[in-house]
């Protein structure tokens, strides 16, 4: 039977009906579901679609849907796509963010969702042609090797890929629903956490991008996903958009920062003088004896200065974005009130040109503080130094003396 498919219009209200064939042949609005399954270990159930499909037939997919039909409640549809097409049926579903997809061949909104499922898989023949079960990690690798439905991969892919996360060294991190929850692995980085769970809040109604809005936990924080990968490239919208960014973030009241959770400008001069003074006696004598003044004469310059609400650690890899839109910043245990020159070494220094320029022309920062932006970035390999040092990696250690001179 050739069902009738509600039509939407660009607001996603519904203006009519038309046949799925009609629907089709003219690529019409439509509203469609995507819910994508994991079983109690968190693995992703993966299929491949029947030959016979009207649309992207014979490809992988990870989410099981389906189009919305006529005087149908899409949360109905999800269900019922749901049963249909793998046989889970009563199971709880954890809405994720909507979105909406369009290519030459289909175009729609989607209600999107998740479950948990440790029951049998039962395809329906018409629809399923293989199934099975895979680690995130391992359909993150097949997005390469494999023929994927393009709009799983736009709509769901970047959530995928956060669902690799595992841990760094300060915290623990996984993904459950729309919830990222973080817990602390340190002690001390238990206390810097729940200042996130205060400061951010308050935080991010001052700012043009979104950030975390985290709330505790009773062994850490979480806050919703913000869907998205580490930034790669951008343009001078992109560097527009993280100079203004940087210039709202530098301008918040310091007082108040501190007194919702950031460290204050005392406590982060001392932590950081520490630190410098391991530079000077474990990095400096190793360093050629005609570089050592100017060697002391950066340490100097970098231990000055604490003026405003910093990130303290602000490049791409803390800078998400979903097709070529900034879609926030992460990251904020080490927020402080320290050198804003500091969450200016990445964009003036290592950043495209044109998203250096973008920067520049948002920002706008005084000739001092690019500066001292480019004195962070001589600072940069001091870092892999003071770690090599620590873990007896001699290579590493010899590569960053050599960089060290070279910057100096």
């Amino acid at each position: 039977m050739d069902e009738m498919v509600a039509i939407l219009d660009d607001h996603d209200q519904v203006i009519g009906s038309a046949p799925r064939s009609v629907m089709r042949r003219d690529n019409l609005r439509h509203s469609a579901t995507g819910v994508l399954v994991r079983n109690p270990a968190g693995e992703i159930y993966v299929h491949r679609r029947t030959p016979t499909k009207d649309v992207y037939p014979s490809r992988y997919d990870f989410a099981a849907g389906g189009v919305v039909a006529a005087g149908e409640d899409p949360f109905d549809a999800v269900v019922r796509e749901l049963e249909e097409e793998l046989g889970i049926a009563g199971v709880e579903l954890t809405q994720l963010p909507e979105g909406d997809y369009a290519d030459e061949n289909t175009q729609y909104h989607a209600y999107l969702y998740t479950c948990v499922w440790d029951g049998p898989v039962r395809h329906q023949p018409e629809e399923v042609a293989w199934g099975a079960w895979m680690s995130p990690a391992e359909l993150v690798a097949k997005f390469d090797e494999w023929e994927f439905m393009p709009d799983s991969v736009g709509l769901l892919g970047a959530y995928v890929r956060s669902l690799t996360i595992n841990e760094g060294w300060d915290s623990a991190a996984w993904i459950d629903g729309p919830w990222l929850y973080r817990a602390a692995r340190r002690p001390e980085v238990g206390p810097r956490l729940a200042a996130e769970a205060t400061l951010l809040p308050w935080l991010a109604p001052q700012l043009p991008l979104p950030v975390p809005v985290p709330e505790p936990t009773t062994d850490g924080v979480r806050h919703r996903l913000i869907l998205g990968e580490p930034l790669a490239g951008g343009d001078e919208a992109t560097g527009r958009a993280l100079g203004a960014f940087l210039k709202a973030l530098h301008s918040v009241d310091p007082v108040e920062a501190v007194a919702y959770g950031a460290l204050d400008a005392a406590t982060s001069r001392a932590a950081k003088t520490a630190e410098l003074a391991e530079f000077r006696a474990q990095i400096v004598p190793l360093l050629p004896a005609e570089v050592h003044e100017r060697a002391e004469r950066l340490l100097d310059r970098v231990a000055e200065v604490r003026t405003s609400l910093v990130h303290c650690d602000f490049g791409p890899e803390h800078i998400l974005a979903l097709d070529g839109r900034i879609t926030g910043v992460i990251d904020w245990t080490d927020a402080v009130i320290g050198d804003p020159a500091l969450d200016l070494c990445w964009p003036l220094n290592g950043a495209p040109d044109a998203v250096r320029s973008g920067i520049l022309d948002s920002y706008r920062p005084a000739a001092d503080l690019i500066e001292r932006s480019r004195d962070w970035a001589r600072l940069s390999p001091w870092y892999g130094v003071h770690r090599g040092l620590r873990l007896d990696l001699p290579d590493e250690v010899g590569n960053g003396i050599r960089e060290i001179v070279h910057h100096l």
